[in-house]
């Protein structure tokens, strides 16, 4: 919402807003940071409200992280890419 304000406080014209990395918890794609992002949805149709969007970056990697239980998924089922070794 703050930095929703800030734009149309001083009439500066958006469409979209992006989040890097940042916005998750700890660098781990489809999570958020919960500290600083403690409401997403409802921070989401705020900004919808206005007429715009939010994109939120997800690279195509996972985090190689014990405590992500996406990956802790990926290594026990073999999902990740291999060499032609194995």
């Amino acid at each position: 919402k703050e930095v929703n304000s800030m734009f149309e406080k001083y009439d500066f014209p958006y469409d979209v807003i992006w989040l890097d990395i940042e916005h998750t918890d700890g660098k781990r794609y489809f999570t958020w940071d919960k500290l600083k992002f403690p409401a997403p949805e409802k921070m989401q149709a705020h900004i919808k409200g206005f007429g715009r969007k939010m994109v939120n970056i997800v690279d195509p990697h996972i985090k190689r992280d014990n405590q992500f239980s996406l990956h802790k998924e990926a290594e026990k089922n073999g999902y990740y890419i291999k060499t032609k070794d194995g």
